[in-house]
């Protein structure tokens, strides 16, 4: 008996002591949360949903937009002969100057630049005003309630405000886009500028990139108004965790996440479900110079659980049985999803292992021939 009551007070003991150690991680922010990446599990958080001034952090729901909205990024922008930049950081565009979509995208987040933003905002949806209208259209859309924005470069205006929360589910669906993970981790760009002799050569701000290892996005911010404020994300073993921090006093953002990610990493493990190249199926085509195809992944799934878990969740498929050719391998043809423990889940594209071309009455007429040929001589 004395044994047992030895044991129940170390456990008590044990459970205290872990409790303990995830109650004391304090963050000095006005608000923060940390996310799985690929489920969109929240990890941590501190007055998350608080509607609080972002800062230039608000050029990731830019950068957003304008992958959505553009697919061929080296389509060019023109400015109005009454372009205004709003100055600040910036690439010191000019009225009637044309740039490609992509170097402004560079621009926006590795320069913070407020008139590529501008320039952007106009290349998607004609004026700054009705693509501001577009960024609050997109709240609705993804279900977040926490956000008005006014402009698309961050600078402090009345009634501009998002949440840590908001943020972090704007940063997970940019995340989707491959050349938004391009564009975040690249130290150096460099744009023409058509009316001088040298180019602009820009630098990327984010120093957690250097700073913390797995680092691998996403933008920082400041303004008087909304103090320091960081989008980070880092990877570790497959497992991807978004973090933000939102206004930060006396310059301590990068060490917020730091401690936000350290929590995360030392919290919860990664659980790889799949990996890129498993096949998922064998999919009937149709009119195809093939009979079928495999489906297959592109890239891995891996998923955040707590370090003790043993939860293993079953596949979601959302696949046809067959399709009609003619079909690219480029473009997914379903999807596989998991969830965790608590819902969250993964949804990953599935891909044909190789495209397919139309089978046509030339091919048959070939075919035909050649098996007489075949037959006779």
């Amino acid at each position: 008996m004395k044994k047992l009551f030895i044991a129940v007070l170390l456990a008590i003991g044990i459970i205290g002591t872990t409790s303990a150690t995830a109650l004391a991680l304090t963050i000095d922010a006005s608000a923060c949360i940390l996310i799985d990446a690929s489920t969109g599990r929240v990890l941590y958080e501190n007055n998350a949903h608080q509607s609080l001034p972002p800062a230039s952090t608000t050029k990731v729901l830019t950068a957003l937009l304008v992958l959505e909205s553009i697919e061929d990024l080296s389509t060019s922008v023109t400015l109005p002969n009454d372009f205004a930049n709003v100055g600040e950081s910036g690439i010191q565009l000019e009225p009637g100057e044309t740039q490609a979509i992509e170097d402004l995208l560079y621009a926006l987040m590795l320069r913070s630049a407020n008139d590529a933003a501008q320039a952007l905002g106009i290349a998607v949806s004609g004026t700054e005003e009705a693509f501001v209208a577009y960024m609050n259209d997109k709240m609705t859309e993804m279900g977040l309630t926490d956000s008005t924005w006014k402009n698309p470069h961050g600078l402090d205006a009345e009634g501009h405000l998002t949440s840590a929360y908001d943020l972090a589910m704007i940063t997970r669906e940019a995340m989707k886009y491959p050349i938004f993970n391009q564009i975040i981790v690249t130290e150096m760009w460099t744009l023409p500028w058509a009316s001088n002799v040298y180019d602009r050569t820009i630098h990327n701000h984010n120093q957690f990139l250097t700073l913390y290892e797995g680092a691998d996005g996403v933008k920082t911010g400041y303004t008087d108004t909304a103090g320091n404020c960081l989008v980070a994300s880092a990877t570790r073993n497959g497992m991807r965790l978004i973090g933000v921090v939102l206004n930060c006093p006396n310059q301590t953002h990068y060490e917020q996440m730091e401690l936000l990610m350290d929590y995360g990493f030392e919290t919860y493990k990664p659980l790889q479900l799949a990996s890129a190249g498993d096949v998922i199926a064998t999919i009937d085509i149709r009119g195809g110079d093939k009979g079928s195809v495999k489906a297959v992944l592109k890239d891995d799934i891996v998923i955040s659980v707590p370090s003790n878990s043993t939860y293993q969740p079953v596949p979601k498929l959302d696949l046809p049985s067959s399709l009609e050719a003619p079909l690219d391998a480029n473009e997914p043809i379903g999807t596989i999803s998991y969830s965790d423990e608590m819902g969250n889940t993964a949804e990953i594209p599935i891909y044909l292992q190789q495209g397919v071309a139309r089978y046509t009455f030339g091919d048959a007429l070939r075919n035909v021939w050649q098996s007489f040929i075949s037959a006779f001589f």
